[in-house]
């Protein structure tokens, strides 16, 4: 068995902690690098694939401007919808850690 530190208000002690809650919270650890892992290359290989065809409509004078303006909003909605991926999936994870310190006293 594995024991964690509980920061209760009180003083420092240590609690045994189950296999089976061990298990749970690398499960949950997990889940979370997946998604921060997984989720920053899918969004490197949308923003490349997408610039091919901005980089090419950019080469036409009369739309240049137009086509960084739109790219520029692309960029920034992909870079946000992404984050906020992350942003939920760190939360939840966060959320379950709190709940199993709670259930755990």
């Amino acid at each position: 068995m594995n024991e964690e530190t509980d920061r209760a208000d009180g003083p420092t002690h240590k609690r045994p902690i189950s296999l089976g809650e061990q298990r749970l919270r690398g499960s949950l650890d997990l889940v979370h690098d997946a998604v921060e892992h997984g989720s920053r290359a899918i969004e490197d290989i949308h923003l490349a694939t997408a610039a091919r065809p901005f980089e090419l409509l950019d080469r036409v004078p009369p739309i240049a401007a137009p086509v960084r303006a739109v790219r520029a909003i692309h960029d920034a909605t992909v870079t946000f919808s992404y984050g906020m991926v992350r942003l939920v999936t760190t939360a939840v994870v966060t959320t379950a850690h709190s709940v199993l310190d709670v259930v755990a006293r």
